[in-house]
């Protein structure tokens, strides 16, 4: 007999596949500007590390899980061992291990509609009730989700900094919020994007797990790593709240070429560091280009900014950057309407996202 709660969510797209949009609009090549990946790839460090490791692809993982999570752990702080790190395939896996952890028989998780969709689509899934709580200026209200928190309150989700908006949360503004949530209460801090963070003020939410609180930091390789195929993410929390996890993930859950290349990247601080300018570079480059087109932009902390203010017309902006070979994100599955979502390239793709969109948003907006 089927879930009816399975029943009643949409199926995850990923979206048209680049091959089939080379197809339908007769391109040579597309501009990949909708998925947040590092134009840069991989470090070579963990292309070197995986080509030496594909031979032996026919045995499981041995200890390469434990040795990438000791090398997250002294990333972490040396209050840090291995046993607070969970690994897990991708960091969209941490979130669907929280949500069965918790969200038994009806509990409820703390959700802003402006984020990301995984939050609301997890809660649902595992038979829990999300609580909605609005933005505001396109940034967590935490106020505001404080006070929403009650009784059957199990988790709380804060994306910082937010996809797809880029706004950041400050170490007050976090340590205030922790001050008002229950200790029973697990307050989930989705870090995909903190390595992209220029601002000096971001929060370290890693003192609030050293105090014991019930705080899951959740991370990617997906990103400034340039992993996002390998699918590893992990998770740091209290050792017990860890070993409670650890629970739900099943043998073998993330392949070996992922551990080794992950943990190769760690050791790759250079590369990061190289992707971290260069993202800083375009960026400014890229706003100077949006003012100068009167387009209206979110400032942001990540690898992306969101164009706002764009109209009702978005979905023909979208199809006529596209016919001009550049793939952006529309953001309506966020919660967030009448915008997209541009991740920030190279710096020939820039210019060439740049170009396309001073020919087609006069025609495609009315400006």
């Amino acid at each position: 007999m089927t879930d009816p709660r399975l029943s009643e969510l949409a199926v995850r797209k990923t979206g048209t596949p680049i091959e089939e949009l080379q197809e339908e609009y007769g391109l040579d090549a597309i501009i990949r500007l909708f998925a947040n990946e590092n134009p840069w790839g991989p470090s070579p460090l963990a292309v070197r590390a995986m080509r030496e490791a594909v031979g032996h692809v026919h045995r499981y993982p041995g200890i390469c899980e434990d040795e990438l999570r000791s090398k997250i752990a002294n990333l972490m702080g040396p209050e840090f061992d291995r046993h607070h790190v969970l690994v897990a395939n991708g960091s969209c896996d941490v979130l669907r291990v929280l949500c069965q952890a918790f969200l038994h028989g009806g509990g409820e998780s703390i959700i802003c509609p402006s984020t990301f969709p995984l939050y609301e689509l997890y809660t649902k899934m595992f038979g829990g009730h999300p609580v909605l709580v609005d933005p505001k200026d396109y940034a967590y209200d935490l106020p505001a989700m404080s006070q929403r928190i009650g009784d059957r309150t199990r988790l709380v989700f804060v994306c910082n900094p937010n996809n797809p908006t880029g706004t950041m949360l400050t170490q007050r503004q976090v340590d205030e919020f922790m001050e008002q949530v229950p200790e029973r209460v697990v307050v989930v801090f989705d870090e995909a994007y903190c390595d992209y963070v220029e601002e000096e003020h971001y929060a370290d939410v890693t003192r609030h797990i050293r105090e014991g609180r019930n705080v899951v930091v959740a991370r990617t390789f997906s990103k400034i790593y340039g992993l996002a195929g390998l699918r590893v993410g992990y998770a740091v929390a209290s050792k017990d709240l860890t070993d409670y996890l650890l629970r739900v993930l099943s043998p073998y859950h993330v392949p070996a070429l992922g551990l080794i290349g992950a943990a190769a990247g760690l050791d790759d601080q250079e590369h990061i560091r190289r992707s971290r300018e260069h993202n800083a570079e375009q960026k400014r480059y890229l706003y100077r280009e949006l003012d100068r087109l009167d387009i209206s932009y979110v400032p942001t902390q990540c690898n992306f900014i969101l164009l706002v203010d764009l109209g009702r017309d978005v979905p023909a902006l979208w199809q006529a950057l596209v016919r001009h070979g550049v793939v952006v994100q529309q953001t309506h599955a966020f919660g967030v309407p009448d915008a997209l979502r541009i991740t920030i390239g190279t710096g020939e793709e820039n210019e060439r996202l740049v170009e396309a969109l001073e020919l087609v948003i006069r025609e495609v907006a009315g400006r």
